[in-house]
């Protein structure tokens, strides 16, 4: 709260509702995005005083990189303004009510929210990010990994890493973990779900990074329910702001229903004909969907260049469209990242700079492309004759 009397008629609030584990503080929005940055588990609930604030929407906005979607927020001012109001509503507020505050007005509204009916206006969730790969070996999990860091540790979002290899695949490795059995759990009861019970199936990497597996044995079925992951994948929309998801394989039930789900799709790839047919079959799957979605393509050079590979703009002809993210070549960078860590985004030069610039990109934060870091697969010696896809 940003004065005293309205501390003080909160504080009587807290007290007289019985509500468990509230905390009442005099600060500014900032204060609180400094405290929201420090604590292991987010609130559920949030009421902030913005009657101070010279611009409300950007302290609710930078308020909103720190807090979960889930979080409930209401806001408290001075301005009886309808288009504030709307306004505020549209940014995933639940509720906006002025001063001065009492306790039947607090009673009402909060009582309200708590009693799980529906708020009036929400839409803020997390983004869901499927990351699919056009054969093995291209780097799918290397590029989860790293988006997973990059957005957790440099860009302070909550991030949630999804390992969708049944048998448990090398993310744990690559994030520098451990694997556990927290998604064959969930997945068990995935009827009984509840934040607490959701938060201790992950593994902690690090403040904001959370990783997620199954880790089937290797004589079990390892068959992942699609519609309880669907269901599974809705409530962690809520608790972060990004869900990664790294898929091992290219189609079936499961693929077909994430790709649909998710709101960025991020197709893996290298410069070989055998994985340009695949990428354009996976650019296909993401094209059936009702609504379209960003599709990311990155084309990524995992093996020394050489003479086999496509030049990029016979590449860019044979799925049809234009290649903004390349991974260049860098064998220590990527084997430091894989086997000792941390993650080749950490570091330094052209793969952990090319890396950075594809995060940025998922994340909003559009940076110019540097013409040095690029072309540099317009040097690679072109095929006689590019083979014809579909054929």
């Amino acid at each position: 709260m940003a004065d005293d009397v309205s501390v003080s008629i909160l504080e009587m609030f807290v007290l007289e509702a019985m509500i468990p584990h509230a905390f009442v503080f005099q600060g500014s929005v900032n204060d609180l995005i400094s405290m929201l940055a420090n604590v292991d588990h987010p609130p559920e609930q949030l009421v902030v005083d913005v009657s101070k604030s010279a611009m409300p929407h950007t302290d609710l906005a930078n308020l909103a990189n720190v807090c979960p979607p889930g979080v409930s927020v209401v806001v408290v001012g001075e301005r009886n303004d309808i288009g504030l109001f709307r306004e505020l509503l549209r940014m995933g507020v639940d509720d906006y009510i002025v001063k001065p505050l009492t306790m039947d007005l607090l009673h009402r509204v909060m009582g309200r929210l708590n009693g799980r009916s529906e708020p009036v206006h929400q839409i803020r969730t997390g983004k869901l990010v499927a990351c699919l790969g056009s054969r093995g070996g291209v780097g799918t999990s290397t590029v989860a990994a790293n988006m997973g860091w990059r957005l957790a540790r440099d860009l302070e979002r909550r991030v949630a890493v999804i390992d969708l290899d049944p048998f448990g695949g090398s993310l744990d490795i690559l994030l520098g973990s451990q694997n556990n059995k927290g998604l064959a759990d969930l997945l068990k009861n995935i009827n009984q779900l509840d934040p607490h019970y959701v938060e201790r199936s992950f593994v902690q990497v690090a403040p904001r990074l959370f990783l997620l597996s199954a880790r089937y044995d290797l004589g079990e079925a390892g068959v992942l329910p699609a519609k309880s992951l669907n269901m599974l994948l809705v409530e962690l929309k809520k608790l972060f702001h990004y869900v990664i998801l790294d898929l091992p394989c290219r189609g079936g039930e499961i693929a077909a229903s994430l790709v649909n789900a998710a709101e960025t799709v991020v197709v893996v790839t290298e410069p070989s004909v055998i994985s340009t047919r695949e990428t354009v079959r996976l650019l296909q799957l993401a094209e059936l969907r009702d609504t379209k979605v960003p599709v990311m393509v990155v084309v990524n050079q995992p093996n020394q260049p050489g003479r086999a590979e496509l030049r990029l703009p016979d590449f860019e002809a044979a799925v049809g469209r234009r290649i903004l993210h390349v991974l260049p070549f860098d064998r220590d960078a990527a084997g430091l990242g894989e086997n000792i860590g941390p993650p080749v985004v950490a570091g330094k030069g052209p793969l952990a700079q090319a890396m950075r610039r594809l995060v940025d990109d998922l994340a909003g934060r559009h940076l110019e492309a540097n013409a040095a870091n690029v072309p540099f697969w317009r040097r690679l010696p072109a095929l006689g004759k590019f083979l014809k896809l579909g054929g």
